[in-house]
Parts: structure tokens; C-alpha cells; sequence
């Protein structure tokens, strides 16, 4: 991980820290609304409707804290987009987190090397907090192409201490996976047709899971 910012070229962003802002004083009647708070940012988020979760992940790299944001789509096209966020943004009433980020796109020449970079374009998405463990944002995009932003469908998500990867790549991903890999081997016979499609499909939840809970080297 350290090798990857440093290639790219990054901004290292405390955003564990909200930016090293630090919180005002309050009216009493504004202290009623939930506020985002810097533990919010280190939690996972997971919203079973649209079949995504997100997170910031925090990293270390020349004694400097840094930020990426993960983005799971476990739905009929799994995939997860990392993003670098590029400055982050909180409302007056500390309610929503404008975070405005680029993907890390990564390319293949050959088997051997995969070289990493940014996208020029700059996405958008804000984080609002409704409750104690909900909060709301947006997904634009179809199929592989879905992604954090402030458009499109509003969804409310659930904040949680665990990882929800395994538990939706087994719920969701596996199904979808199984279901394209019976199709892909369907000139077998059924019980090599079964026992292979539930093998990738199993392989296929594996990596969605462990792309998801990203660690750093």
C-alpha cells in the first residue's frame, strides 16, 4: 500500500480526524441531532436493499495517516472500487460529510505487472446522519459502474463495527456467481456442472471478501 500512494502521488488526508477540525460548541436544541463524529469514520457501512457496503480505511505511509474509501457492490455485477479522497467537507450543522474522491484504476500489461492510476475525473458523494447507527447516500451508475455520489437512488445505510463482506458475499455474491458459472459450464455433465460452478462461485466470494477488507502491507 505504501508503494501504491506514494506512486500515485497522493494527498495524505486524516480524515479519521474529520481533518483535524475541531468540534464547536453546541446550542442545546442543535445537540438533539445526530452529529457525524470521528468514530462514525471508522466504521463499516451496509445497506442490504441496494447489496453495497463502504468504509474509509485508514493506512500509515512515511509516518503519515491517510484515508482511502472502499466501496463493495455485492450485487449481480460484484465488484470494489477504491477511491482517494480528495478533500472532505462538513456541513454547519455536522449532519453531512461531502466527500469528494477519485478511483485508483488499476491496468494489466501482462501477467507480471499492473501499473495504478487516478481517474481525472473527481466524484462526488455525501455521507448525511439520521440516527445513531443510520445514514443516508446515493449510488449512481448500473451494473459494474455503481458508485458513491449525489445522484441517483437514496439509500439508508446501517453503521456496524464488523466487516459486512462475508456475510453479503455468501448472501448475494454466491448465488449470482453460481448461477453464471452453471450457464458458463453447462456443456458438462450435471454433477461436474454443479461441482465446478459452486467451486468458482465459492473462489469468486473468497476475492470479493478479501478486496473488501483491504489490508495494507
Amino acid at each position: 500500500m505504501k508503494r501504491l500512494m506514494v506512486k500515485l502521488g497522493l494527498t495524505v488526508m486524516a480524515l479519521g480526524t474529520l481533518g483535524g477540525v475541531v468540534a464547536p460548541s453546541v446550542s442545546a436544541s442543535a445537540a438533539k441531532k445526530p452529529t457525524i463524529n470521528n468514530t462514525d469514520l471508522k466504521r463499516y457501512y451496509k445497506n442490504a436493499k441496494s447489496k453495497t457496503a463502504f468504509y474509509f480505511k485508514t493506512y500509515k505511509s512515511g509516518g503519515k495517516t491517510g484515508t482511502m474509501l472502499i466501496f463493495g457492490d455485492f450485487g449481480s455485477t460484484p465488484n470494489v472500487k477504491y477511491g482517494v479522497p480528495t478533500s472532505t467537507k462538513l456541513s454547519k450543522n455536522r449532519q453531512t460529510l461531502t466527500t469528494k474522491y477519485k478511483l485508483i484504476q488499476f491496468k494489466t500489461a501482462d501477467k507480471n505487472k499492473t501499473t495504478t492510476s487516478l481517474t481525472k475525473k473527481t466524484y462526488t458523494f455525501k455521507l448525511t446522519k439520521k440516527s445513531s447507527s443510520k445514514f443516508t447516500a446515493k449510488i449512481a451508475g448500473t451494473k459494474a459502474n455503481r458508485r458513491l455520489a449525489t445522484t441517483g437512488k437514496t439509500y439508508t445505510y446501517t453503521k456496524t463495527k464488523k466487516s459486512p463482506a462475508a456475510a453479503y458475499g455468501k448472501k448475494y455474491v454466491k448465488p449470482a456467481l453460481y448461477k453464471q458459472y452453471m450457464k458458463a459450464f453447462e456443456s458438462l455433465d450435471a454433477t461436474n456442472q454443479k461441482k465446478y460452478a459452486n467451486q468458482y462461485a465459492n473462489q469468486g466470494v473468497k476475492n470479493m471478501t478479501s478486496n473488501f477488507n483491504y489490508k495494507t502491507k
